[in-house]
């Protein structure tokens, strides 16, 4: 499950830059829309892929 964390992490770090790019500097091309569902959907499928529990740590 740790596998599936950072890479959630990493794929909603990834959308949210993608969004903010998209909303600062691309508002006059042709793809904005394309584009930002696009990042949408790659954080959401990151959001999901963040598991919200962690299993406990046994001590000896």
């Amino acid at each position: 499950m740790v596998k599936y964390r950072y890479f959630g992490i990493s794929l909603a770090l990834f959308g949210s830059i993608i969004m903010i790019i998209n909303m600062y500097l691309l508002n006059i091309h042709n793809q904005y829309d394309v584009i930002r569902y696009i990042s949408i959907v790659i954080f959401i499928i990151g959001f999901l892929l963040i598991p919200n529990y962690s299993k406990p740590k046994k001590n000896k």
